[in-house]
């Protein structure tokens, strides 16, 4: 059994690809989400084997989506797409598959029948935007907050979860996990549990024991373990 997950903010066209898929009795569909963020939440939590995609979503598009998730554990990504045929031709001289909305019966077996082959990782390096992080999503009360890297000081890891801790002081919990936004965002790891902004830096203060802390602009102080401050000097600058 094939799992599936569907990720369209159009209901309708949520609704005729559910129709679609659940015509073929190999494939099970975990769910639906209306935008991106909701969509790397059930990726990390279910583990689909494939994610339909579409491209174009307001505030995180399809593509961005793709530098939120692990890119060792990415399910295969079928891109839905109202591109033009030049467009498409791109996709598919990078081995990713697509579906032209509106989705063409035929067209879609053929996708399915790719699928079931189990074809090799897709190499979402390819595409622009898919390795780096423009902002970060962070969870409120009934909304998500979008975070630019210049209103971030820094993110810690703790027992309940990852937080991003804003300019202002403020703390808000996200769905990526560390490594990741080390990975894909320009913030600096000082510690096994924290990120910081290297332009939010104020000072470096160097203790005994070949320890060291970071003092920010918002008067924070985030330890810097002997791991990593021949990095941090380095990347500082500091001799």
């Amino acid at each position: 059994m094939i799992k599936v997950l569907i990720v369209d903010d159009e209901p309708l066209a949520r609704k005729a690809l559910r129709r679609l898929l659940e015509q073929a009795p190999d494939f099970h569909i975990l769910g639906e989400c209306g935008n991106a963020i909701e969509a790397v939440g059930a990726i990390n939590r279910d583990k689909p084997d494939a994610v339909f995609l579409d491209i174009q979503m307001p505030r995180v598009s399809g593509i961005e989506m793709l530098s939120m998730l692990d890119h060792d554990t990415m399910p295969r990504v079928v891109f839905l797409t109202a591109y033009d045929e030049y467009a498409v031709q791109a996709f598919e001289q990078h081995a990713f598959d697509y579906l032209l909305k509106p989705i063409d019966p035929v067209r879609f077996e053929k996708t399915l029948q790719r699928l079931r082959r189990e074809q090799a990782p897709q190499n979402l390096g390819v595409l622009a935007g898919a390795n780096q992080l423009r902002q970060i999503p962070c969870f409120g009360q009934h909304h998500v907050l979008l975070l630019k890297m210049e209103e971030v000081e820094y993110v810690a890891s703790k027992v309940a979860g990852v937080s991003v801790i804003s300019v202002n002081g403020e703390e808000f919990p996200t769905a990526l996990p560390l490594h990741i936004l080390q990975e894909r965002t320009p913030l600096l790891r000082c510690h096994r549990q924290y990120l910081v902004n290297v332009d939010r830096i104020t000072k470096i203060q160097f203790l005994e024991n070949g320890l060291a802390e970071i003092n920010t602009c918002g008067g924070h102080t985030i330890p810097i373990s002997r791991r990593f401050l021949a990095a941090i000097k380095e990347r500082l600058g500091i001799v």
